[in-house]
């Protein structure tokens, strides 16, 4: 269920033009270091919400620090999720690569 909450995270309303902010737009409109930049950001709030969700405990939340800073090739494995679903929000991707890797 907590995961799930997670998954969600990228898939709600957003005010104003964030919504048009898409995977699309972090490939086209940043480059390597912003895009890394952008993704750390990510990966630190994801990380946060899922300590939250998980009561405090420090598990999920390892689990998402390292699939992102120790794992090789993450970074990798993210921009191609990223072009392969260019019109999705960055958040929603994240989420479920985390969900994939760290809820299995």
């Amino acid at each position: 269920m907590k995961a799930a909450a997670l998954a969600l995270y990228g898939l709600l309303p957003t005010a104003g033009s964030a919504s048009d902010f898409t995977a699309g737009k972090v490939i086209s409109d940043m480059n390597a270091a912003e895009q890394y930049s952008y993704l750390a950001g990510l990966t630190e709030g994801l990380a946060y919400a899922r300590y939250r969700a998980d009561g405090s405990m420090t598990n999920g939340m390892t689990c998402i620090y390292q699939w992102f800073y120790d794992e090789d090739g993450t970074f990798d494995v993210i921009l191609a999720a990223f072009a392969k679903f260019q019109e999705r929000t960055p958040g929603a991707i994240m989420a479920a690569l985390i969900q994939r890797r760290c809820d299995a």
